[in-house]
């Protein structure tokens, strides 16, 4: 049973197996063709193990095997069932095509491939550029405003398949700005029609380039068919100035100032100067040749057109000149408010006040005025009066009368140029004036007495003095005449100085009565001048005591330095020989008091007295060289108390002695303690003076002690003992 039933499933295995081995399978599958009108083309199927027969569909149709048209074989040995197409047409053969092979048993299924598509290629319409609906020609320009977007579509229509559409500006491509959209053409059945849109934003820049639309089709001629446009980008203008020379502008030469705008349309140029109104030109230059001074300024060109207006664009001129003056005598009159000298351009017109006159001069490029007034006569000085073109005077006064010119000066291109005017007068009229400031005149004058006095005063007028004298006191004296010892001199013209005059008088042997103001009167038709002279007239005795007491006076002055001099040194020769003193002996120098207090002159021992339990026996020594007394040898020894100073009481000249006793030619003044260094806190310095037979001396601290000295106090050996000289003291140990 079961060996039957494997038998059975083996045979049933073997008869699949060969069955599956002879299936009808594509070995070759049609694929998709593109075809030009007119051509013969071939759409290949090739079946392994065909039993059914070959067929054909188009578009889900049954083709039909028609001779010169339509040729395949439906039942070929060698299983090809390819078809071939002859004289292809658009409208009969492009479309989707089907190879099928029949099922040749129930047990298979008809075979058929998947469709593929034959196109029969139809060439496009040459591609078209439209701006929105209106269509660009070929070679008509494209217009369009600078920095407006814009949106361009370039077309090929009736091409089967669609073209393919590109974009160049100026040979350089742009299709990444643009989008393809292909669509069936609704005039001609199975063509299609491919619409690219381009996105662009123009600039000036894009002015006058070359636009291009290419369509590229299998079906040209040339592959590739094109439209190009050139652009006409509108916008408003730029300008910019030509011309200006890098150097200074000079009179005299040529120059052309051009204004150029870069606009589209072109525009219109207008040119305007400062200081006029209208429009100065229209042209897009203008030129001076030559150009003079009066063609400085500042000139300005705008541009306009349709699409807008450009900015106003300046350039200035300067024209450079050398000097040039032009002077006209002037009057000036004294004493008014102000007078003036003017410089100004002789181009212009400038009117003035009254008795003012007009200095035209003109200059340029770094210009500097002088005003120059001549000052004395051998030689020559040129003192400037102002650095101004106007030279004001206020104030005017005789000292402004005189020669000027006007000097004008300036740099052209790095060259130095100047003028000097010729010379004008400037005549000051008005009364006279004492003219202090510019004349050496006094107003005080001291003469000794028996001297002649010459009292010089000196005026400027314009008109001449016509009276001119001289008063003091209650007396006149007309120039040119002598009364006694006064002579008043006619009055002199002072050289190089126009209308200025010299009045003296002078007083011989002049006497202490003769101290008196003299006024000299000046008058003339404008007016009237004084001026007032003190005379003091010096006694020659006067002048004798005082020179000789100032003489006296720096004699006490040299006397009293050289005193105090001396002073200072000798005090401090008195305390320079401490050698010389034998000071007290330590033992008696303690504390309390020591039971012998007798002290031997002989030998300038001294002994402490017991001043206070509570201070420290301090002994001062006045020297210790011996002076005779009544024929007696001694020593002063004192000692500082509590009281004052005692002496030794067996003495007869220190017993119970206070700082005003005077006994035996010897006085005592007061005692003064300080203190040393901080090394000898322990030895207070005494001060102390005293008068001995009415030589007043004065006893104080050494200047220097050293510690040798400092201890030389306090031992038991004593200096050597030297001989009198003078009532004075040496050393003060304490």
């Amino acid at each position: 049973m079961d060996f039957s039933l494997f038998v059975l499933l083996w045979i049933t295995s073997a008869l699949n197996v060969e069955g599956a081995l002879f299936l009808q399978v594509f070995d070759t599958l049609p694929q998709d063709r593109e075809v030009n009108p007119g051509e013969l083309i071939v759409i290949p199927c090739k079946v392994r193990n065909r039993k059914g027969e070959c067929a054909w569909l188009k578009d889900g149709v049954v083709v039909g095997k028609i001779p010169g048209k339509y040729t395949f074989n439906r039942e070929p040995d060698d299983g090809d069932c390819g078809i071939t197409i002859t004289n292809t047409q658009l409208e009969d053969d492009d479309g989707l095509w089907q190879c099928q092979v029949t099922q040749a048993s129930l047990q298979e299924l008809t075979l058929t491939s998947p469709e593929v598509k034959l196109t029969v290629r139809e060439a496009p319409y040459p591609p078209i550029i439209e701006d929105t609906t209106i269509q660009i020609v070929q070679g008509d320009p494209f217009t369009a405003r600078a920095n407006e977007p814009k949106r361009l579509h370039c077309i090929a229509r009736k091409g089967n398949p669609p073209a393919t559409l590109k974009w160049f500006l100026n040979d350089v491509e742009i299709t990444t700005n643009v989008n393809q959209t292909n669509i069936r053409d609704l005039e001609k059945r199975k063509t299609w029609q491919a619409v690219s849109a381009l996105d662009m934003t123009f600039t000036k820049e894009d002015n006058h380039k070359m636009l291009k639309c290419v369509a590229i089709h299998d079906a040209y001629d040339t592959k590739a068919k094109d439209i190009t446009v050139q652009l006409e980008i509108l916008y408003p203008p730029e300008i910019s100035l030509e011309g200006k020379p890098k150097e200074e502008i000079i009179e005299g030469m040529s120059l052309i100032l051009r204004c150029r705008a870069d606009a589209n349309p072109k525009a219109n140029i207008i040119w305007r100067k400062s200081g006029h109104s209208g429009i100065y030109d229209i042209k897009d230059h203008i030129e001076f040749n030559p150009i003079r001074r009066t063609d400085s300024g500042v000139y300005s060109c705008s541009a306009k057109n349709d699409i807008g207006q450009s900015q106003e664009m300046e350039i200035t001129v300067d024209v450079k000149y050398k000097p040039k003056i032009n002077l006209k005598n002037l009057k000036v009159y004294a004493k008014r408010p102000r007078a003036q000298l003017l410089e100004e351009s002789k181009s212009k017109t400038k009117s003035t006040a009254p008795y003012l006159s007009e200095a035209a001069s003109s200059t340029s490029s770094r210009k500097k005025y002088s005003w120059l007034q001549r000052i004395g006569g051998d030689p020559v000085i040129w003192q400037e009066r102002t650095n101004n073109a106007t030279f004001y005077i206020n104030n005017v006064t005789y000292s402004y009368q005189g020669i000027y010119l006007c000097q004008a000066s300036n740099t052209i291109n790095g060259i130095f140029n100047t003028l000097k005017s010729e010379e004008i007068f400037l005549d000051v009229i008005g009364p006279p004036q004492i003219l202090v400031d510019t004349f050496p005149v006094t107003s005080h004058l001291v003469v000794d007495k028996d001297e002649n006095a010459v009292i010089v005063v000196l005026f400027c007028s314009d008109p001449d003095p016509r009276k001119t004298f001289w008063e003091w006191e209650t007396f006149r004296m007309d120039t040119n005449s002598n009364t006694g010892r006064h002579a008043a001199e006619d009055i002199q013209r002072i050289p190089n100085q126009d209308d200025c005059y010299e009045a003296k008088l002078t007083i011989h042997s002049v006497e202490g009565g003769d101290s008196k103001t003299y006024t000299l009167v000046v008058e003339n038709e404008k007016g009237r001048e004084t001026f007032s002279v003190a005379l003091e007239v010096r006694e020659p005795f006067l002048l004798t005591m005082m020179i000789g007491g100032a003489i006296i006076i720096v004699l006490v002055l040299i006397c009293l330095i050289a005193l105090l001099i001396c002073l200072f040194k000798r005090e401090k020769c008195c305390f320079s020989h401490s050698s010389g003193f034998k000071p007290a002996p330590e033992s008696i120098v303690e504390n309390g008091c020591p039971d012998n207090d007798r002290a031997d002159l002989t030998t300038a021992k001294t002994v402490p007295y017991c001043t206070n339990p509570g201070i420290k026996g301090k002994i001062a020594t006045i020297g210790e060289d011996p002076f005779y007394k009544d024929g007696k040898k001694g020593a002063v020894k004192f000692v500082e108390g509590a009281n004052g100073i005692r002496s030794k009481p067996d003495h007869p000249i220190s017993a119970n002695a206070d700082r005003n006793d005077n006994r035996d030619g010897i006085s005592f003044g007061s005692l003064e303690s300080s203190v040393l260094e901080p090394d000898h806190r322990d030895q207070p310095i005494v001060t102390a003076t005293a008068t001995i037979n009415n030589s007043r001396i004065k006893v104080h601290p050494q200047a220097n002690i050293n510690t040798h000295e400092t201890s030389s106090m306090r031992g038991n050996h004593r200096s050597d003992y030297r001989p009198y000289q003078s009532p004075s003291v040496e050393q003060a140990y304490i």
